[in-house]
């Protein structure tokens, strides 16, 4: 009897031990801090709830390459385009990062296609962001893009809808049949 007694902590271990390394109460600035790679900052930011953006900034601002965090953000699999908005916006407020070379549209294009874009996906990305078609034009043409002068914006499609199927009970619609009471 005495032995339980003294026991009674080890049945509340495990769940105490799983809270601890949940990513719900990760930290982008401790994962920054600790060196975890950026990728696993980046998705435990995300399984924390935290926007792209909101992960971004807070890596930044915990010392992060901005460079490797771009690469890391689009190898991630965030939408490119909100990575380069994000980025384009900061550098506005951010002159450590105008000094680093991931400001100006070739600088990030460049890091993009390093991540592991295609060019093309790269410059919509850009476009997207708000880049001008001039200067997308040029990066593609330093890049080596063959038909850069000739390029222009893809939007990306729209997400495929599910076909939607209505009730197939009589009355209150049900597939477009007019009701016999009619």
């Amino acid at each position: 009897m005495r032995k339980i007694k003294k026991l009674w902590w080890v049945p509340l271990l495990l769940p105490a031990l799983l809270l601890v390394v949940s990513p719900v109460w990760a930290t982008v600035p401790g994962d920054v801090a600790a060196g975890l790679p950026l990728e696993e900052v980046i998705a435990n930011g995300l399984g924390a709830g935290l926007t792209p953006e909101a992960i971004l900034a807070q890596a930044l601002d915990a010392g992060a390459d901005p460079k490797a965090l771009l690469k890391a953000a689009i190898a991630r699999g965030i939408e490119p385009s909100r990575v380069v908005k994000f980025f384009m916006d900061r550098c506005v407020i951010d002159a450590r990062l105008k000094e680093l070379g991931v400001c100006t549209p070739c600088q990030l294009m460049r890091l993009a296609v390093e991540a592991g874009l295609p060019m093309e996906e790269a410059a919509n990305a850009l476009m997207a962001a708000g880049a001008k078609l001039e200067d997308v034009r040029a990066c593609l043409r330093e890049l080596g893009y063959p038909g850069a002068e000739t390029y222009t914006y893809t939007p990306p499609a729209p997400p495929a809808y599910p076909v939607a199927v209505g009730p197939t009970f009589p009355g209150w619609g049900g597939g477009g049949v007019a009701s016999p009471a009619r």
